[in-house]
Order: structure tokens, then sequence, then C-alpha cells
């Protein structure tokens, strides 16, 4: 994907709706280098290093957001369905809420979602953690047991957040959805992992180890692809009303 973005889509005005947030503000009045792919999503393009908040950045029109400061940044991207769709690099996600701002604009678009949007916002926080620290970042979990343990794994991490081979690695959150169930990947360009079969007991107290059986307690259905480097999770949308 180019870095260079053309002339921003000019979106209709006349449909814009109040309570869009400053990013559909902007879109909407043609001022975001956001266009249209070839399917017909919205897509805004943005450099998540670089960018004060993202917050509100898929507010309608928007359905995908782009971090241009990725590695590849369009990779694999024909490849993953998705009504709603974040890539940012590792970076941006670390120091920007990126399950929030997806978890919002999930709600936004199906409001019945509020209901279960705590179990939606866990279980993607946790997935998203993984895959930002033992994924992209490659780091052992284990070493935060012990205080010695928890300053090294800290300063490792700071390390390779710095680290443009580490850092620019991206994190894609993508969702989609039916009448019945939600489907959200999250995927990262980490070594992956042979996950369990099956949850194993964790010690309450254990430093590493417990997401995935969190995970698999707040949806319906759980499974990994591309050795581990992907994790998609199935939700049962409440009923309408």
């Amino acid at each position: 994907m180019n870095r260079t973005v053309s002339s921003p889509a000019i979106i209709n005005r006349a449909g814009v709706k109040r309570g869009l947030g400053r990013f559909g503000r902007l879109a909407a009045a043609g001022l975001l280098p956001l266009r249209a792919d070839e399917h017909g999503r919205m897509v805004v393009l943005f450099e998540g290093a670089g960018t004060a908040s993202v917050e509100d950045i898929l507010c309608p029109p928007a359905a995908w957001a782009i971090d241009l400061d990725c590695i590849s940044p369009d990779h694999g991207l024909d490849r993953l369905p998705a009504r709603l769709l974040v890539r940012a690099s590792t970076v941006a996600t670390v120091h920007h809420d990126i399950v929030g701002m997806v978890v919002e604009a999930l709600i936004q678009r199906l409001p019945r979602l509020d209901s279960i949007g705590v179990d939606i916002r866990l279980a993607l926080q946790e997935a998203v953690s993984n895959a930002v620290m033992h994924g992209n970042l490659c780091l052992d979990g284990r070493l935060r047991s012990s205080r010695d343990g928890l300053a090294a794994f800290t300063q490792a991490m700071q390390r390779r957040l710095a680290d443009p081979r580490f850092g620019r690695r991206p994190v894609t959150i993508a969702a989609d959805w039916n009448h019945t169930h939600m489907i959200i990947r999250v995927e990262d360009r980490g070594r992956g992992f042979t996950p369990p079969a099956v949850s194993l007991p964790v010690a309450p107290k254990a430093c590493s180890g417990r997401g995935i059986g969190q995970i698999r307690t707040l949806c319906q259905r759980v499974a990994f692809t591309k050795g581990g480097r992907r994790i998609t999770m199935r939700f049962c949308l409440p009923s309408p009303g």
C-alpha cells in the first residue's frame, strides 16, 4: 500500500447525522484520507504513531481503518472478511485504546450489543494483549512471576517497541456479523504457538496462561488458525428488542 494518499473521497454532506464524532465529521466533510476500496468499504488511512487520538476513527461512514505505520499494511486483507476492521501497528495498539474504539464502533452499529459489550471487550482485550506481548513482541509472560523478572519484562517490552522490526508489526481486528452471531478475529505477525486443545486449570496468581481460558468462558466458540497467529471468537447476539 502506497503511503501517498490520493484526494479524499467526498461524502454526501446532506447525509451527515449528528453524533458521528470528530473523525466522522471530518470524513463527511471530505477532510480525511477516506476512500472506498474495490468492495465499496470506506477506508481511513492514518499514521498511528502520529495520531493524537483514534477514539472515533471508525465512526460512520468509515468501516476500515489502516495504520500506514505498519509493516506491509495491506498484506492479506483480501483474505480477511470483515464489515468492520482496524489494522494498527504494535506501537499504536499499545499507546491507544484500540479495543475500546472497536467495541464502541460495534455498539454504534448494533445497539443490542450493549448488553454483552463488557464480555466482548474483556475477550478482545485478552486476545489483543496476547497478540501484542506474546505475538508481535515475542515476550515471555513467565518473566513477570518475580519483581526482577517483571522489571526485565518491562525493559524488554520498551526495547522492542522502539525497534521497528517489532513495533511496526500489525495487529488486525476484524469483525463480521449476521442476525444471530458475531465473529471477531485478531491476528498478529509473531512466531505463532500451539494452543491447548482444552483449557487447563491455571493458578489464580499465575502471570501467564489465564488469557485463553478467560476468552473461552466469554465466547460461544474459539478457534486458532495460521499457526496460532489468528484467534477467531464467536459471540451470540442478543435478541432484538
